[in-house]
């Protein structure tokens, strides 16, 4: 009979040796779809994808980012990617073009100084040319933020559990995870 502590190691052991197998099949795994030479990889929200057979592909959609240029921190740099036609987002998930409001006739290129509420660090600028290339005005105003400069409490927490800037930074946009990238005024030179 195994002790408790015998039938833990045969156990892990067990699920170590079944494991190692399948980590190194994902290893080998055939390029994504999107990394396809001549592949004409296009389909309707909701559509099944399928292979260069016509049958349906099961594999994650992946598509590399190697080929999309890096800010100086090593993240993608979207901006730069669409102001080089190597993207072309899309103005809808469905492709039809998007009711606008009466606060998306204004057009507003201006940035924004965020003031910081720790002595330590640096102010943010918030640069609205680089976010309304693709975003419409009413993506943000009213809903996410008030029009008036300094209205609404922007807090970190708040960021990091999806508001504000955390509503697209940190899953569509950008991580957060180098606090530099927004935080780049000194305080001593905001004005």
């Amino acid at each position: 009979m195994l002790t408790p502590k015998l039938k833990t190691l045969f156990i892990t052991g067990a699920a170590l040796l079944v494991c190692a197998p399948v980590a190194l099949s994902l290893a080998a795994m055939d390029p994504a779809p999107a990394d396809w030479p001549d592949y004409e990889y296009n389909r309707a929200p909701g559509e099944f994808k399928r292979n260069k057979y016509g049958m349906i592909d099961p594999s994650p959609d992946v598509v590399s980012l190697q080929q999309l240029p890096v800010d100086s921190y090593g993240f993608v740099d979207w901006t730069k990617a669409m102001k080089d036609s190597i993207i072309a987002p899309r103005e809808s998930i469905s492709g039809k073009a998007p009711r606008l409001g009466p606060e998306d006739s204004e057009a507003f290129s201006g940035d924004v100084l965020i003031k910081s509420k720790m002595k330590f660090m640096p102010d943010v600028i918030f640069p609205h040319s680089a976010h309304t290339e693709w975003l419409k005005c009413s993506t943000c105003h009213p809903r996410i933020f008030k029009k008036k400069a300094g209205a609404t409490p922007i807090t970190m927490t708040g960021i990091w559990n999806g508001q504000f800037c955390g509503r697209c930074h940190d899953k569509v946009a950008f991580p957060t995870r180098n606090c530099f990238k927004c935080h780049s005024v000194p305080r001593s030179t905001s004005k």
